[in-house]
């Protein structure tokens, strides 16, 4: 279910852009359907058992982090968030749907940049500030 979501979002943009013809040629329209299947197969390839679980994991952080945040222990909530922001960075399931956003990209410019863990991002910024 979670893939069709995605794999949506991700045409909406193709969608408006065969609305509007005089933007994209057909055989450019072709090669990016092309892509956009390898995407969905891409997608496809993704255990959704171990992307649910990162996500119940992930929100299971989430509301660990601002509990501590609540508490005043704002040191603690940060470098469990930069622990944590470490782990899910080289997650294999993230890095597949990494991949699989970034093949999407190259299909469809305009969606802009898939967003990845930079910690270096985050240095100056503080957990319990967001």
């Amino acid at each position: 279910m979670k893939s069709l979501v995605i794999l949506t979002a991700l045409l909406l943009p193709v969608s408006a852009l065969a609305q509007n013809p005089q933007t994209m040629n057909q055989g450019n329209m072709q090669n990016m359907m092309q892509v956009m299947q390898k995407v969905q197969k891409c997608m496809a390839s993704i255990d959704q058992a171990k992307l649910q679980d990162l996500q119940v994991k992930s929100e299971k952080m989430s509301n660990d982090i601002k509990n501590l945040c609540s508490q005043g222990q704002r040191d603690k909530a940060q470098n469990m968030a930069i622990s944590y922001g470490r782990k899910v960075a080289s997650d294999p399931t993230l890095k597949q749907m990494q991949k699989c956003g970034e093949m999407a990209q190259g299909a469809l410019p305009m969606m802009g940049n898939v967003e990845t863990y930079d910690e270096k991002e985050y240095a100056s910024k503080h957990v319990c500030d967001e």
